[in-house]
């Protein structure tokens, strides 16, 4: 599943090629992915700059300098990515933006998932799960205060549940809610409206630690013997205590614990 640390990295390797850069041609590959009309990509982003490349949760947002941007839902496994137009573009090819120096920017995605649509502006509204995106975990809007504001308007919630739910808090999949429960030391279906301040703070620290370190250092984060995330197997042994780990069945989706690292609230 794609999760924000993923999104970063993909745009850190394509952001800096493309931005200002101008689109020599649109090939929309899957019509039915794409919720663009090729004339309204000719008019709009064909001879126009890419201006910016933003995040927006687990969507990414390009701004061209026609006034219009092109926005990515990612699904479960998009991916966007520089590739020579030489290179026979992927059975699962949505969009390719071409550049006039013999590069494109593809986006591809598996089977039905992913979509991508043409807003004018900053306009979001006529895309319902974005323009109802909850706050981005990395931004300093979240403190440890608005967390716990969070937190109370969503008692029943499980601690879990509430660090997914992308209306809540835009960005956070499975393996990184599972991965800051654990950081934080506390259990995944813990009620949230059972957890004190203190605890709740604790949480918001390891949340901002684990998504910075998993987006500044992907790669060291990714081979860290001490996290979770490399070590999701029943009867692996946990990275802190070797106790076995556990996994059950949440919000439906398979969630590794600690039993003894991990209490509830």
């Amino acid at each position: 599943m794609i999760e924000l640390p993923d999104v970063e990295r993909m745009i850190d390797g394509f952001a800096g090629y493309a931005t200002g850069k101008t689109i020599s041609h649109v090939l929309i590959d899957d019509p039915e992915a794409v919720d663009v009309d090729p004339e309204a990509a000719e008019e709009h982003l064909e001879s126009f700059a890419i201006d910016a490349v933003e995040r927006h949760g687990r969507y990414i947002v390009l701004r061209f300098r026609s006034g219009y941007s092109l926005v990515f839902h990612m699904g479960e496994q998009g991916e966007i990515y520089l590739e020579s137009q030489t290179a026979p573009p992927p059975p699962n090819s949505k969009i390719r933006l071409q550049f006039a120096a013999g590069r494109e920017l593809r986006y591809a995605s598996p089977g039905d998932k992913g979509e991508v649509h043409l807003v004018e502006g900053h306009d979001f509204a006529g895309l319902e799960t974005l323009e109802n995106l909850g706050i981005d975990p990395l931004s300093d809007d979240l403190t440890a205060e608005r967390f716990i504001e969070l937190a109370a308007a969503h008692p029943r919630s499980s601690l879990k549940g509430m660090l997914m739910n992308q209306e809540i808090i835009a960005g956070i999949g499975n393996e990184y809610a599972d991965e800051i429960c654990f950081q934080a030391g506390y259990r995944p279906d813990a009620r949230v409206g059972d957890m004190t301040e203190h605890q709740l703070s604790r949480v918001h620290k390891y949340l901002k630690r684990v998504l910075r370190r998993a987006t500044l250092h992907w790669e060291a984060a990714h081979a860290d013997p001490g996290w979770l995330i490399n070590h999701r197997a029943d009867g692996a042994p946990c990275p802190r205590c070797r106790n076995e780990l556990e996994s059950m069945t949440l919000i439906g989706r398979k969630t590794y614990i600690c039993p003894r690292c991990q209490r509830a609230a």
